[in-house]
C-alpha cells in the first residue's frame, strides 16, 4: 500500500497535471494567436512586449518537468536513508514537485484561456480582476496539489518497538532504567521536537514568493512569475521542521532532515548540562554553517558531551537533565563491563 501511495504521489500526480495541461494546450493551439502580451495589456495599460505561445508553453511546462525529474532523482536517492528520514525527505520532495507542477500548469492554462479565439496579441484583453485571479489561483492550485501529495505520502512509519526498552518523548521524558543483563537492549531514551524557526522560515518563504510575484508581474510581465519560486520551493523545508534525538546502549544519535550523526559511547568521556546564549549560537552558525555537527539546532540549555579526544559536542535537547543522567549511566555500565 505504501509503495502504491509513493507511485501515485511522485509519479501519477505530476504526470496527470503535466499530461492534462499539454493535451489541453495542443487542443487549443488552433484557437490561439502566435503571440501573447508579455508586458502590459492588462486593463487600460498598453501592450509593450509580447511572447510567443510556444515559448511560454515551453518555459512553464519545462519548469514543471525539470522539477519532476529532479524530484524523482532525489526520491530514488533517499532510498539509502533509514525509514523515518527517508519518509520525510520523500514527502517533502513529493509535495514540492506537486506544488510546482500545479502552479505552473495553472498559470499556463489561465493565460492561454484568456487568449482563446484572439487573432493577434493586441486582441487579448485581460481585466484587472482576471489578472488578480491569475495571481491567486496558481497559489491555491499549488497548495491543493501539495495537500494531495501530503495525503498520498501517508503517516511516517512508527519507531521500531523494543519490549526491553524504556522510551520517552519530548513531552514526557523518562530516565532510562537499563537492566543489568540487557545486552540486547536498544532504544532507552528518545525525544522528537518541532523546530519552530524552520517552520517560520517555511511560512516566510511561501508568503514572500506571493508578495514578490505581486510586485514583479505588473512591472515586468510574465517573467515576474519567477517570483513564486520561494513559494513553490518552501515545502522542501518540510523534512527539516523536526529533529529526533536518541540515546541507547550504542551511543547518541541525532537525525535532522538529511543530517545524521552518531557518537558511540566509547567516544564520550562524560555528559553535562550547559547553556548556549543566542548571540554565540548565531555567531557560530554564521562562521561555521548550520550543518556543523558541533552546532546545536537551537540556543538555550543544551546537552554537552565531552569526548575522549578532548573536544566537546553540544546537542539540542528539551530535557537536558534526563539526557545527562542517561548518558552517564550508560557510560558507567559500559566501563564496568
Amino acid at each position: 500500500m505504501r509503495t502504491a501511495r509513493w507511485i501515485a504521489g511522485i509519479g501519477l500526480l505530476p504526470g496527470v497535471l503535466l499530461g492534462g495541461a499539454t493535451a489541453l494546450t495542443l487542443a487549443w493551439r488552433e484557437r490561439l494567436p502566435d503571440h501573447l502580451p508579455n508586458q502590459g495589456g492588462v486593463g487600460d495599460r498598453p501592450m509593450v512586449t509580447t511572447i510567443s505561445v510556444d515559448m511560454l508553453t515551453a518555459i512553464l511546462i519545462g519548469v514543471a518537468l525539470a522539477a519532476w525529474i529532479t524530484g524523482l532523482v532525489v526520491f530514488l536517492a533517499a532510498g539509502r536513508l533509514p525509514r523515518i528520514p527517508r519518509h520525510w525527505l520523500r514527502t517533502g520532495v513529493q509535495v514540492a514537485v506537486a506544488a510546482v507542477a500545479g502552479a505552473a500548469v495553472t498559470i499556463l492554462l489561465m493565460v492561454l484561456g484568456a487568449a482563446l479565439d484572439a487573432t493577434t496579441a493586441a486582441d487579448v484583453h485581460i481585466s484587472w480582476a482576471y489578472f488578480a485571479a491569475i495571481m491567486a489561483v496558481p497559489a491555491v492550485a499549488a497548495v491543493l496539489s501539495g495537500l494531495v501529495a501530503t495525503l498520498l505520502a501517508g503517516r511516517a512509519p512508527a519507531q521500531p518497538s523494543d519490549p526491553t526498552a524504556t522510551t520517552a518523548t519530548a513531552s514526557a521524558p523518562q530516565p532510562a532504567r537499563p537492566a543489568a543483563t540487557a545486552d540486547d537492549e536498544r532504544l532507552l531514551w528518545w525525544e522528537s521536537r518541532s523546530l519552530r524557526p524552520v517552520v517560520w522560515a517555511m511560512v516566510a518563504l511561501a508568503v514572500s514568493g506571493l508578495l514578490l510575484a505581486a510586485v514583479l508581474v505588473p512591472f515586468v510581465g510574465l517573467p515576474g512569475w519567477a517570483g513564486l519560486a520561494p513559494t513553490v520551493t518552501a515545502p522542501v523545508l518540510l523534512p527539516f521542521t523536526r529533529y529526533r534525538l536518541a540515546i541507547d546502549a550504542r551511543g547518541v544519535r541525532l537525525t535532522f532532515g538529511l543530517v545524521r550523526w552518531r557518537l558511540p559511547l566509547t567516544a564520550i568521556a562524560a555528559a553535562e548540562e550547559t547553556r548556549l546564549d543566542a548571540a554565540t549560537w548565531l555567531t557560530r552558525g554564521m562562521l561555521r554553517g548550520a550543518t556543523d555537527p558541533t552546532l546545536p539546532l537551537l540556543p538555550g540549555q543544551v546537552l554537552a558531551l565531552r569526548l575522549t579526544d578532548g573536544t566537546r559536542r553540544l546537542v539540542t535537547c528539551r530535557d537536558v537533565a534526563t539526557a545527562v543522567d542517561t548518558v552517564n549511566t550508560l557510560r558507567a555500565r559500559a566501563t564496568a563491563r
